[in-house]
């Protein structure tokens, strides 16, 4: 193999985007009472010890229900919000360490697609002057050189170059998502972070803006980190899958084998309820019972209450990440490798069917 072949393949192996028990914990108000008789105030975890990686040119979705802290993992890698603990690294290197410079690097090759990209535009100004600007300000394409550019961009999302004329409120909420998209691009990113992207549009848009996601990875090479509640668009585009709950990750792996057999009785809840693509959005209720307080989480396995599988461990431990025979990492008690204690006897809080717990394996995943 030679040294650029080599160099290559280190390339590959080497995520892009990687978190390292990344944290985000929240100090609440202390009431007066509290105050005065010292006792500690309340927090609020809502990103808790997460460990994920985007790979070149892959989509690493991001799914969870409302509160579950995926939003906030976004942020947290786009460097809005400081982390309480933890890492994030681009190309191995840790961003927080790295000075201006790598900064100056995060904010060229990471950039972010919002769920509404009407907020973010300015309603008075064209589409081209929107795009314009970011150009202007991150330097690069001379001032003549901008229209045309413009123009290029308009037509990377399918747009036609007579649209820079157009305000946003003449466009459609996937028109002014393909604006947003431009702009994003506008920079040369490596990497997007797309928060909810098609979540208020409607089904029969959707479908059109995922393809353009599909075609910007294939043409330019991108990576996505795409977080969403809809594991069915996460079917049409993840490459790999985290599941959060709560603030942490309770399953991920490669999105085949996860769709094909969701490890975690949560992942599973999730599919039941997920409706097809293009279909009208479910109106039920992802999965049974109300979210916990984040504040005052469960013990143990933090989903044991809703949990039709859960056991007297489940009250009592917090699970370890397990590797399935399907490839997924799973904290569930269910798998061996999750429980850090002895065998404990399957005595089930939920009324679920009996389920054989698994016996600890020495050489277990964590």
């Amino acid at each position: 193999m030679t040294a650029l072949a080599q160099e290559l393949a280190a390339t590959m192996r080497t995520p892009l985007l990687e978190t390292r028990g990344l944290s985000k914990h929240y100090a609440l108000q202390r009431s007066t009472r509290a105050w005065f008789r010292r006792e500690p105030g309340e927090v609020l975890r809502a990103v808790d010890d997460v460990s994920l990686s985007v790979m070149p040119g892959r989509t690493l979705g991001v799914v969870g229900e409302t509160g579950s802290g995926k939003s906030t993992l976004g942020r947290l890698v786009l460097r809005l919000e400081r982390p309480s603990g933890g890492q994030v690294l681009l190309d191995g290197q840790d961003v927080a360490s790295g000075g201006g410079a790598m900064s100056h690097r995060l904010r060229r090759d990471v950039q972010v697609v919002l769920q509404d990209p009407y907020t973010s535009l300015n309603p008075h100004e064209t589409v081209g002057t929107a795009i314009g600007e970011v150009l202007k300000v991150t330097g690069g394409v001379p001032a003549a050189d901008r229209p045309g550019r413009v123009a290029e961009l308009l037509d990377q999302v399918g747009f036609p170059s007579g649209w820079a004329d157009r305000k946003p409120g003449q466009l459609s909420g996937g028109g002014r998502q393909r604006v947003s998209i431009a702009r994003a691009l506008a920079v040369g990113p490596r990497l997007l972070v797309a928060d909810e992207p098609v979540s208020a549009l409607d089904v029969s848009v959707q479908a059109q803006v995922l393809n353009l996601f599909q075609r910007l990875q294939s043409e330019l090479g991108l990576a996505y980190l795409f977080i969403t509640h809809d594991l069915a668009v996460l079917e049409r585009i993840a490459d790999d899958v985290a599941v959060l709950y709560l603030g942490r990750v309770v399953e991920s792996g490669p999105a085949a084998a996860l769709f094909a057999s969701p490890a975690h009785p949560y992942t599973q809840a999730l599919l039941a309820a997920a409706p097809k693509l293009g279909r009208r959005r479910s109106t039920t209720s992802a999965v049974a019972g109300e979210l916990p307080n984040p504040i005052t989480p469960p013990s143990g396995c933090t989903f044991h209450p809703r949990c039709p599988a859960a056991m007297a461990v489940c009250r009592e431990v917090v699970p370890l990440m397990a590797t399935t025979p399907a490839g997924q990492q799973v904290a569930c008690h269910l798998y061996p490798g999750s429980t850090p204690t002895t065998t404990r006897q399957p005595h089930l809080v939920n009324g679920a069917a009996a389920v054989a717990h698994p016996t600890p394996s020495p050489g277990g995943t964590r």
